[in-house]
């Protein structure tokens, strides 16, 4: 038992061992590729002990004979350091314990282990340990499906059979929708199953398709039966940590496969780094569930896939369906030949054991006490370890940065386009008197050297724009810009990451930054700024538009009242302004178990939960409808129309899809749908406010004529629609057009906006549509 268990340990070893080089030296070809290695290599260990079990042995003469002919002879190690070892040849030899030091194998068993019972049951608890969890998270993922909410409305389900079509998925798939998830999830091979979290019902619909797009690579590829087979490895094998590598390299191949899927059926590799990114800042652990299933996008793994997806040259090639059983069977045929394999002694050719010649003028033989080398637990060479090392040290103490200064000329109202998507960095946006773009920048980090900054002159206005020229796929910045503009001049981001701040300009600022604070200070205009996570602060700004963090504080003191700031998982707060009018903040806080909440607030008060003082209805589908909520209301399902009544109180009203009708109400109001038309009608002169959204579709909002409110209108129209959308109002407005299209957010589109005080002013009525219209009507009555 202990001469199988050795052989078997060892076997795994160099097939793993094979696997792991064969792919690292694949690095430059297509993940899908080493994707079918890995699974080949776990699959093969698998198999390995019924082949070592059962397959005929293949004795390979190539340990070296014993030291003498005599199998009794002893070896009897000397107490004198200068006095040699001898031999004790015949009976002599008897109850004297021996050293042979001939047979690998035989010097292996020598070793304690505790005895083969003991290592057996050791294994045995250590296996079941394994199973066990992952038992519970089978379990776990079931339970999850039972209490999920179903995503078939109209728009889920044609954007689902489109999606499926494009990769061949002729299975039905359940698509469905969690609080406790925080990232999608696919699992299930006979019966597939796709989760999404509760934030997917706000998803626009391009951030849709291109997540269900990866979904269903996983399932087309069968990657939730590949996983099962590495987990049953990890289970058999949980004590060897190779085994444990080549899962972890398995699942990060898998995802990258996955990505060049999607890139290669015409999502371009920018735009689809964009939503992975959204969709990896609220990811979190999900243990054993996280496991058998396969996520979308895990933190450990987003740096090399972004890094991936933005290489110049990416490998997006495919492994069919013939290559795969052909590379799978190459791998049997090789674990095979391993299995099989026995080493023993060089024999004549009578099949005796060849015997060195012996004189008798010769020495006794010496032999030397057995000396066990532990294997190496690193996998690097001591060589490379040691100038690692050096290197790390000599970059350290070397301060690798540079500064410098570039300005142009420019005309007032223009436009600063900071184009540092590649590497990214901290900007400052300072307002002066004179007509020029000054830029004072620091390159810093262990790539620094590799960046080329650039400063061009273009229509009146200026490009900041960032280079990398180096070769390695892994690279480090830490720049920062600090930037004087005209005090009238726009500014547009497109940032990796890095703070954004702008003091003392008028304009319009627009754009992303891969993550970092966003901080507005005596700034006036128009904004449409996303951070991917940071803290949000405005002071002294009067500002219409929006300005959004994937997680962190909003902080707004003294601004103006056309702003709306969106925060997920972070807390928010707003003061009154200088006017006394006050902005509003929508702020998703993720509670403890998971839940999400969406609050509306328009003061520095803890925000407390919207429209739970009335009727509460929350469906995974289906239509909702409600006479009357004379407290208010809060109503949500998967999909499927709301109609609320009369209602006194505030009313919350969320869909998936389908319309959305409420009225008349004399509260505030907060409504979503991912498609559909929103119609919304107010009573009463002061007490309303609302935050209107709709993933595609029109609003309308009928309010009374002596109605004091401020209202904050957008309506955006992507560049596939074939038409431009409108704002219309029997009111006046003054409506406004964006001139470029914006592609920040998905599908480029352009937006139209208007702002207008109502009577005296007051709360703020905000109205979002895509690709809708926004119409306001006037009613005589109160």
């Amino acid at each position: 038992m202990t001469d199988f268990i050795i052989s078997l340990v060892g076997k795994v070893t160099i097939i793993v061992g094979l696997g792991l080089v064969l792919t690292a030296m694949m690095r430059r070809t297509s993940p899908a590729y080493r994707h079918v290695i890995l699974l080949g290599t776990l699959m093969s260990v698998l198999l390995l002990p019924v082949l070592v079990a059962v397959a005929p042995a293949w004795n390979v003469p190539v340990l070296e004979p014993a030291a003498t002919p005599t199998p009794s002879i002893a070896v009897v190690e000397s107490k004198h350091p200068l006095e040699p070892a001898t031999s004790v040849p015949g009976p002599l030899a008897e109850g004297i314990e021996a050293k042979p030091a001939s047979s690998l194998s035989r010097r292996w068993t020598s070793i304690d282990f505790g005895g083969p019972t003991l290592a057996l049951v050791i294994w045995f608890l250590g296996a079941m340990a394994v199973l066990a969890w992952l038992a519970l998270g089978h379990l776990r993922l079931r339970s999850l499906a039972e209490k999920s909410w179903p995503l078939d409305g109209a728009d889920w389900t044609r954007a689902l059979r489109e999606e499926s079509a494009r990769a061949d998925v002729d299975a039905p798939v359940l698509l469905i929708c969690h609080p406790d998830v925080s990232t999608p999830l696919t699992w299930g091979s006979l019966d597939p199953v796709i989760m999404l979290p509760e934030d997917a019902l706000e998803w626009p619909e391009e951030h849709r398709r291109i997540v269900l797009r990866h979904e269903l690579s996983h399932i087309e590829r069968n990657d939730a039966l590949a996983q099962l087979a590495a987990g049953i490895a990890c289970a058999i094998y949980w004590f060897h940590p190779l085994v444990w590598i080549a899962e972890r390299r398995l699942r990060a191949e898998c995802e990258r496969a996955c990505d060049n899927k999607v890139v290669a059926s015409g999502t371009p590799a920018p735009i689809y780094a964009a939503h992975l990114l959204e969709v990896a800042r609220s990811a979190r652990s999900f243990g054993g569930p996280g496991f058998l299933s396969v996520a979308m996008a895990r933190p450990s793994q987003l740096e090399g896939r972004l890094l991936a997806l933005l290489d110049e040259s990416p490998r997006h090639g495919s492994v069919g369906r013939r290559a795969r059983w052909l590379m799978l069977a190459s791998m049997a045929g090789v674990t095979l030949i391993v299995s099989a394999f026995r080493p023993v002694y060089r024999a004549t050719a009578a099949g005796e054991i060849t015997e060195p010649t012996v004189s008798e003028a010769d020495d006794p033989p010496v032999v030397a006490p057995l000396t066990i080398h532990e294997p190496s637990q690193a996998n690097v060479p001591q060589t490379d370890i040691e100038s690692r090392t050096a290197a790390i040290t000599a970059s350290s103490a070397v301060r690798l940065d540079s500064t410098f200064e570039h300005t142009v000329a420019v005309r007032s109202g223009g436009t600063l386009s900071l184009e540092i998507n590649r590497t990214g960095g901290t900007v400052s946006v300072t307002g002066w008197d004179r007509p020029q773009v000054r830029v004072r920048a620091r390159l810093g980090g262990r790539n620094w050297r590799d960046t080329r900054v650039t400063l061009e002159p273009v229509n009146g206005g200026a490009v900041l724009r960032d280079t990398y020229v180096g070769s390695s796929t892994t690279s480090s910045f830490s720049n920062s810009y600090e930037i004087n503009v005209p005090v009238n001049f726009n500014v547009r981001v497109a940032s990796a990451g890095g703070g954004v701040s702008i003091k003392g300009v008028r304009g319009s600022f627009t754009g992303v930054t891969g993550g970092g604070p966003i901080v507005f200070d005596r700034a006036t205009g128009e904004a449409d700024l996303r951070t991917g996570g940071g803290d949000v602060t405005i002071n002294n700004s009067s500002l219409e538009g929006s300005v959004k963090t994937g997680g962190g504080e909003v902080r707004i003191d003294g601004s103006g009242t056309g702003l709306v700031a969106r925060s997920r998982g972070g807390t928010a707060a707003v003061s009154s302004n200088a006017n006394g009018g006050r902005a509003s903040v929508i702020a998703t806080d993720i509670l403890r178990g998971g839940s999400t909440t969406t609050y509306m607030s328009d003061d520095r008060d803890t925000l407390a939960r919207f429209g739970t003082g009335g009727i509460e209805r929350h469906r995974s589908g289906g239509d909702i409808t409600l006479r009357d909520a004379p407290a208010g209301a809060r109503v949500t399902t998967g999909g499927g129309a709301i109609r609320i009544g009369s209602s006194s109180g505030e009313v919350y009203a969320k869909t998936g899809g389908g319309t959305i009708e409420i009225g008349s109400v004399a509260g505030s109001v907060v409504a979503s749908t991912g498609a559909g038309d929103i119609t919304v009608t107010f009573r009463g002169a002061d007490r309303n406010a609302a935050d209107l959204t709709t993933g595609r579709g029109d609003v309308t909002l009928i309010l009374p004529a002596n109605t004091n409110a401020q209202l904050v209108l957008e309506s955006a129209y992507t560049n596939n629609l074939g038409r431009k959308t409108h704002i219309e109002s029997d009111w006046p407005l003054r409506i406004t057009e964006t001139d470029q299209w914006d592609s920040s957010v998905g599908t480029p589109r352009k937006y139209l906006r208007a702002r207008h005080i109502l009577g005296t002013g007051g709360r703020v009525i905000r109205v979002r549509a895509i690709n809708g219209n926004v119409v306001i009507r006037r009613t005589g009555g109160n």
